[in-house]
């Protein structure tokens, strides 16, 4: 969904938002909003060297740019990047734990495609306040309770565009306009048996929902796990 201008609205829906450091299992690392393991070692080859950055093209909320980098060993490559803002997705949540998904046209794909709600976060906008005014727009449904369960780099071979994840749990009922130049049908209702059928038989292919379930899967392995210690 495209960036709006409705942060007070969005406030508005928003009841209740639990900060990363209170999600179990995740911190933060230096880039602060990007969650990482507890516990998880991680060692990182020197990155390039950025020596030149040229842009090429704007559209709305993403440009395009021409990077020259340069590594340690002294090989230069050049790279084409598309400059996103970032973005949220959300697994919506009823009190059977069913999911709510919708189906939308994604002109990329050329496709309608059924997939978990999502939207573009504003420049310097806190994607708590993206989550809960994304979930009204697309859902018709506020979340008392939003909880960030991860994120993921969608396509890092040629975007910078980095998805936060948020559990919408807690519905009511408390719609927003949906953005100019969107069309989204009636969301559907689907079991997690359902949901993972979709992704098996190819009823559902977007990324950023199959992402989630892996994300939704981990939780409850860990939360499994807990609960035996």
């Amino acid at each position: 969904m495209a960036a709006g201008g409705r942060h007070d609205a969005a406030a508005q829906g928003l009841e209740r938002v639990l900060p990363l450091s209170e999600v179990p299992r995740l911190r933060r690392d230096r880039h602060g909003d990007r969650p990482r393991a507890r516990g998880l070692v991680v060692t990182e080859a020197p990155l390039p060297e950025l020596i030149a950055s040229e842009p090429l093209a704007s559209a709305g909320y993403i440009r395009l740019v021409r990077d020259t980098v340069r590594f340690a060993n002294g090989h230069e490559v050049v790279r084409a990047v598309v400059e996103h803002p970032g973005a949220v997705a959300l697994v919506v949540l009823d009190e059977a734990g069913r999911w709510l998904l919708v189906r939308q046209y994604r002109h990329a794909a050329r496709r309608n495609m059924l997939e978990i709600p999502a939207g573009t976060r504003e420049a310097g906008e806190a994607p708590e306040l993206t989550a809960a005014r994304e979930v009204r727009e697309e859902t018709g449904f506020a979340a008392g309770r939003l909880e960030r369960i991860g994120g993921a780099w969608m396509a890092p071979g040629f975007s910078g565009e980095f998805i936060t994840f948020f559990l919408a749990t807690d519905l009511r009922p408390d719609p927003l306009p949906q953005d100019q130049g969107e069309y989204i049908e009636e969301p559907e209702w689907l079991t997690l048996d359902e949901v993972y059928e979709a992704v098996q038989t190819g009823r559902i292919e977007d990324a950023k929902t199959i992402a989630a379930l892996t994300m939704i899967a981990c939780r409850e392995r860990a939360d499994r796990g807990s609960a035996l210690a």
